[in-house]
């Protein structure tokens, strides 16, 4: 496919869905886009060509939610081959005088996602009774710059290229560097087959073990995403998600989400091991028999295709071991690199190793173009990546339909390694291009007492950034119980006016009495007498002290480096002033406390 050509495929009984879709096409010439128009019954006998497609849909309804007469035959077929790695746009129209309004859009729509197409851009449904030019005009002039994005194709950007330093190899031409070491050993052996691989995420991937999981996998839908902050030099781009849900959550609760890795870094690395032309084909491996089961990576699916195991299974963001940099070093026909991979990887070259990639937290795709003259064998790699693994969120509140949650998107995991590229975090950038209505596949977690803590000795709940999310269903969970609970809530945010989550929500819970301490600590906000929640709670040390005395359960949210670790010691120096103790004999009341289940953390690293 070429990175400018589309289809704009229509179903129109009256002709203003056809009409729509010609100005579509017009105007694509404009954006230097190539459509090509043609209606769902054109597409007969042609199916094939839905696969791996980039397609408009423009369709409206007629009768009961019916198709059109020229889309019937297509919808029929469609049910018999889902297409397969197609991208869309639908804009719907429909008549809300009729009971099924948008009935066949919706229809279409709900088909799509469920044989596992990717919607691109934001599904609308215009009404022709208050006048379809009210979401037409704006959605169709949304629609280009999302458009471009997905006809990106693998050749259309330079692979990165990064240089080896000098130094080091000055440093290799100086050694002896064994090349007779053992070859490293290969778990399966595979074979590429000529027919397409036409398995639709999750499957497959919804048949690994689910860390922690205490409840089945399940398709949900995004039913509303809000941006809580804005991005700008001062803060980072907060958003919340609501998705419906079957599985029944409190508060407290948190779930595992499965996310993809970005589309622009999986065609990089297939077009760097030179896979573009068998992205989609099926391989087949066959495991070693004289290795034992149990020692074969159970996330290596046995058939898949190249792009799926990229894009859905392996993590070509981790950190390589050893025996990674062993098997590339073997498939590099300039020597010098292979030498320099097989020092890496020795007990001597592992300062430079952390130097050159650990540090640097350096790419699959990265570390590749470091050795341009190294082409592995694709399913030899399979085995020496780790699996994809969920993402974890905490529950912010329980809606009426479903689960919200909060999260930021990290604009770049290595922001202090200011000479290399930003590299977008894997979830987060993949939950911000989600829109309404699109799907996610999440599942419960394991419960391990991060709950609420209902009368008694009341509770101190502690949280910074998105970790004070969990607290608002704690508070939306008193609020509607019988029962008395003495609460205190310190947060940490950078600004009061500019991204401090829920404060109003806080705030809110405190005037009406269901939060009875409340301390705000803002860590650039020049007249803040906090800066961080540990200084809360040296100011407050008194307050937390009565709190602890009385029996409290405490609550700690947050950065498993640096918040809670912080908020630990200065427990323990709170504990150690107040009671005239030793800061060693604090840590041994805290570590008791964590044993009887008053002290609660969900921390993540």
């Amino acid at each position: 496919m070429s990175d400018n050509k589309f289809l704009v495929v229509y179903g129109s009984q009256t002709g203003q869905s056809e009409a729509i879709a010609e100005r579509i096409a017009l105007d694509s010439e404009s954006w230097d886009l190539e459509a090509e128009l043609v209606c769902g019954e054109e597409m007969l006998g042609e199916m094939d060509r839905l696969d791996n497609q980039v397609i408009v849909f423009v369709v409206s309804s007629t009768g009961e939610g019916d198709p059109p007469e020229n889309f019937e035959s297509f919808w029929s077929t469609l049910h018999d081959t889902p297409p397969q790695n197609l991208k869309y746009a639908l804009l719907g129209l429909g008549d809300s005088n009729y009971t099924e309004f948008g009935g066949f859009p919706n229809a279409l729509k709900q088909f799509l996602d469920d044989s596992g197409a990717k919607s691109f851009y934001e599904y609308q449904l215009a009404d022709d009774q208050v006048g379809l030019e009210l979401v037409v005009e704006p959605w169709i002039e949304g629609l280009w710059e999302p458009l471009k994005q997905s006809l990106s194709t693998p050749d259309s950007s330079p692979l990165p290229t990064l240089q080896l330093d000098k130094s080091l190899l000055d440093k290799l031409s100086k050694l002896d560097i064994d090349r007779n070491l053992p070859k490293s050993k290969q778990m399966f052996q595979s074979q590429f087959l000529e027919e397409d691989f036409t398995c639709s995420f999750p499957e497959g991937v919804n048949k690994f073990i689910l860390p922690f999981a205490a409840g089945n996998l399940e398709k949900s839908v995004v039913l509303k995403k809000t941006c809580l902050a804005e991005r700008s030099e001062k803060t980072k781009e907060t958003f919340e998600i609501e998705f419906r849900t079957s599985d029944v959550y409190g508060p407290g609760d948190s779930f595992g989400v499965l996310c993809e890795n970005r589309e622009s870094e999986v065609w990089d690395l297939l077009r760097r091991l030179k896979m573009e032309d068998r992205a989609h084909k099926k391989y087949s491996l066959t495991p070693d028999p004289n290795i034992k089961p149990r020692l074969l990576p159970k996330h290596v699916l046995l058939e898949c295709s190249p792009y799926y195991a990229l894009k859905y299974t392996l993590d070509v963001r981790s950190l390589p071991k050893k025996a990674l940099l062993l098997l590339l070093a073997e498939h590099c026909t300039d020597q010098r690199e292979g030498d320099c991979l097989r020092f890496l990887s020795s007990k001597e070259g592992s300062k430079d190793l952390n130097e050159l990639i650990y540090s640097r937290s350096l790419t699959l795709l990265e570390l590749l173009s470091l050795f341009p003259s190294c082409l592995p064998p694709f399913c030899s790699l399979l085995q020496h990546l780790p699996r994809l693994t969920p993402r974890y969120y905490s529950v912010s509140r329980l809606s009426e339909h479903g689960v919200k949650f909060v999260f930021n998107h990290v604009t770049n995991i290595r922001a202090a390694v200011g000479e290399l590229p930003a590299v977008p975090g894997v979830c987060s950038t993949w939950l911000r291009e989600l829109n309404e209505g699109d799907s996610l596949y999440v599942y419960r977690r394991k419960n391990t007492g991060f709950k609420p803590a209902m009368g008694g000795g009341g509770m101190i709940m502690i949280g910074a950034g998105t970790g004070v999310a969990p607290y608002l269903a704690f508070l939306d969970h008193l609020a509607q119980s019988s029962e008395e609970t003495k609460t205190m809530l310190i947060t940490g945010n950078r600004y009061k006016e500019l991204d401090s989550i829920y404060g109003t929500e806080f705030s809110k819970f405190y005037s009406d009495g269901i939060l009875q301490s409340y301390l705000t600590a803002f860590s650039r906000d020049a007249g803040s007498t906090c800066r961080y929640v540990q200084d809360c709670m040296k100011q407050h040390g008194q307050l937390v002290m009565r709190y602890l005395d009385e029996g409290a359960r405490v609550y700690v949210c947050g950065d498993a480096k640096g918040l809670s670790v912080g908020v630990h010691d200065m427990f323990c120096s709170v504990l150690s002033e107040s009671k005239g103790i030793s800061v060693e004999e604090a840590k041994e009341m805290i570590s008791g406390m964590r044993k009887e289940g008053r002290y609660c953390e969900d921390i993540w690293s």
